[in-house]
Protein backbone atom coordinates (compact mmCIF):
# COMPACT_ATOMS: atom_id res chain seq x y z
CA UNK A 1 0.00 0.00 0.00
CA UNK A 2 1.24 3.49 -0.59
CA UNK A 3 0.63 5.97 1.93
CA UNK A 4 1.89 9.22 0.37
CA UNK A 5 2.95 10.30 -2.57
CA UNK A 6 5.19 13.85 -2.66
CA UNK A 7 5.22 16.63 -5.40
CA UNK A 8 7.56 19.63 -5.85
CA UNK A 9 4.75 22.70 -6.35
CA UNK A 10 5.65 26.45 -7.65
CA UNK A 11 3.15 27.66 -5.03
CA UNK A 12 2.24 25.97 -2.19
CA UNK A 13 -0.48 28.09 -0.92
CA UNK A 14 -2.15 27.92 -4.90
CA UNK A 15 -1.70 23.78 -5.01
CA UNK A 16 -2.67 23.15 -1.39
CA UNK A 17 -5.83 24.82 -2.33
CA UNK A 18 -6.60 22.78 -5.53
CA UNK A 19 -5.89 19.51 -4.17
CA UNK A 20 -7.82 19.97 -0.90
CA UNK A 21 -11.07 21.78 -3.60
CA UNK A 22 -10.52 18.81 -6.09
CA UNK A 23 -10.24 15.89 -3.26
CA UNK A 24 -11.46 16.91 -0.26
CA UNK A 25 -8.77 16.37 1.73
CA UNK A 26 -7.65 17.81 4.96
CA UNK A 27 -4.28 20.03 6.00
CA UNK A 28 -2.65 17.76 8.26
CA UNK A 29 0.69 19.09 8.49
CA UNK A 30 2.76 22.24 7.33
CA UNK A 31 6.40 22.52 7.25
CA UNK A 32 8.34 26.06 7.96
CA UNK A 33 11.93 26.56 7.30
CA UNK A 34 13.65 29.54 8.18
CA UNK A 35 10.25 31.39 9.09
CA UNK A 36 8.88 30.35 5.78
CA UNK A 37 6.12 27.81 4.83
CA UNK A 38 7.66 25.44 2.58
CA UNK A 39 5.67 22.12 2.66
CA UNK A 40 2.49 20.57 3.75
CA UNK A 41 0.71 17.32 3.96
CA UNK A 42 -2.75 16.78 2.70
CA UNK A 43 -4.82 13.58 4.49
CA UNK A 44 -7.51 12.39 3.11
CA UNK A 45 -8.97 10.65 6.78
CA UNK A 46 -11.06 7.89 5.34
CA UNK A 47 -8.66 6.35 3.45
CA UNK A 48 -5.15 7.60 5.42
CA UNK A 49 -4.16 8.69 1.84
CA UNK A 50 -1.38 11.41 2.43
CA UNK A 51 -0.06 14.20 -0.60
CA UNK A 52 2.75 15.98 0.17
CA UNK A 53 3.41 19.10 -1.42
CA UNK A 54 6.81 20.83 -1.31
CA UNK A 55 7.98 24.27 -2.38
CA UNK A 56 9.82 23.57 -5.64
CA UNK A 57 12.47 26.42 -4.64
CA UNK A 58 14.10 24.23 -2.40
CA UNK A 59 14.81 20.92 -3.50
CA UNK A 60 17.26 20.25 -5.15
CA UNK A 61 17.52 20.36 -9.06
CA UNK A 62 13.90 21.73 -8.72
CA UNK A 63 12.02 18.80 -10.34
CA UNK A 64 8.90 19.61 -12.77
CA UNK A 65 6.57 16.89 -13.67
CA UNK A 66 4.65 18.84 -16.21
CA UNK A 67 2.63 16.55 -18.04
CA UNK A 68 3.30 13.52 -16.22
CA UNK A 69 1.21 11.51 -14.47
CA UNK A 70 4.06 10.54 -11.26
CA UNK A 71 0.74 8.56 -9.44
CA UNK A 72 -2.63 7.30 -9.79
CA UNK A 73 -5.51 7.35 -7.73
CA UNK A 74 -8.13 4.41 -7.53
CA UNK A 75 -11.78 5.53 -7.59
CA UNK A 76 -15.03 2.89 -6.83
CA UNK A 77 -16.61 3.35 -10.37
CA UNK A 78 -16.65 4.36 -13.80
CA UNK A 79 -19.59 6.60 -12.35
CA UNK A 80 -16.91 8.31 -9.90
CA UNK A 81 -14.98 9.21 -12.75
CA UNK A 82 -18.01 10.97 -14.54
CA UNK A 83 -19.02 12.53 -11.02
CA UNK A 84 -14.81 14.00 -10.69
CA UNK A 85 -15.24 15.04 -14.31
CA UNK A 86 -18.43 17.29 -13.50
CA UNK A 87 -16.67 18.46 -10.06
CA UNK A 88 -13.75 19.66 -12.29
CA UNK A 89 -16.08 21.70 -14.71
CA UNK A 90 -17.80 23.25 -11.87
CA UNK A 91 -14.22 24.00 -10.28
CA UNK A 92 -13.33 25.70 -13.60
CA UNK A 93 -10.56 22.55 -13.39
CA UNK A 94 -8.73 21.00 -17.09
CA UNK A 95 -9.11 17.98 -17.77
CA UNK A 96 -8.58 15.47 -20.47
CA UNK A 97 -11.57 13.33 -22.01
CA UNK A 98 -12.56 10.14 -20.13
CA UNK A 99 -10.39 7.36 -21.46
CA UNK A 100 -11.29 4.21 -22.01
CA UNK A 101 -8.61 1.64 -21.61
CA UNK A 102 -9.68 -1.50 -22.87
CA UNK A 103 -8.94 -4.07 -20.22
CA UNK A 104 -7.13 -1.65 -17.64
CA UNK A 105 -10.26 0.08 -17.31
CA UNK A 106 -11.24 3.76 -17.12
CA UNK A 107 -8.73 6.88 -16.61
CA UNK A 108 -9.51 10.73 -16.16
CA UNK A 109 -6.19 13.09 -16.51
CA UNK A 110 -6.53 16.19 -14.73
CA UNK A 111 -3.64 18.73 -14.99
CA UNK A 112 -2.55 20.10 -10.99
CA UNK A 113 -1.67 24.04 -10.95
CA UNK A 114 2.19 22.96 -12.20
CA UNK A 115 0.79 20.80 -14.82
CA UNK A 116 1.65 17.50 -13.41
CA UNK A 117 -1.16 14.89 -14.08
CA UNK A 118 -3.61 13.14 -11.60
CA UNK A 119 -4.29 10.17 -13.17
CA UNK A 120 -7.68 8.74 -11.50
CA UNK A 121 -8.61 5.11 -12.22
CA UNK A 122 -11.59 2.86 -12.41
CA UNK A 123 -11.11 -0.67 -11.27
CA UNK A 124 -9.49 -2.98 -13.87
CA UNK A 125 -11.61 -4.64 -16.05
CA UNK A 126 -9.05 -8.11 -16.13
CA UNK A 127 -6.68 -10.03 -13.26
CA UNK A 128 -4.36 -10.80 -16.09
CA UNK A 129 -1.32 -9.37 -17.72
CA UNK A 130 -1.98 -6.93 -20.27
CA UNK A 131 0.62 -5.02 -22.96
CA UNK A 132 -0.41 -1.57 -24.04
CA UNK A 133 1.27 -0.46 -27.38
CA UNK A 134 0.35 3.18 -28.87
CA UNK A 135 0.77 4.62 -32.34
CA UNK A 136 1.70 7.90 -33.60
CA UNK A 137 -1.94 8.18 -34.82
CA UNK A 138 -2.67 8.01 -31.21
CA UNK A 139 -4.60 4.73 -31.50
CA UNK A 140 -3.45 1.55 -29.16
CA UNK A 141 -3.67 -2.33 -29.41
CA UNK A 142 -3.83 -4.44 -26.61
CA UNK A 143 -1.42 -7.31 -26.61
CA UNK A 144 -1.53 -10.19 -24.13
CA UNK A 145 2.29 -11.53 -24.10
CA UNK A 146 4.84 -9.87 -22.37
CA UNK A 147 7.65 -8.58 -24.35
CA UNK A 148 9.98 -7.70 -21.50
CA UNK A 149 11.89 -10.71 -19.77
CA UNK A 150 9.16 -10.93 -16.55
CA UNK A 151 11.44 -14.54 -14.65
Amino acid sequence: MIRQVKLPVSDLQRSVTWYRSLLGLELGWEFVEQGVVRGAVLVDRATGLLIGLRDRTVIPGQPSLTGFDAFSLGVPSVEALHKLRDRCEQLGFAHADLMDRGPGGWQLDVPDPDGTVVRFLSPLANSGFRGVEFFTDGTMAFYDEPRLNAT
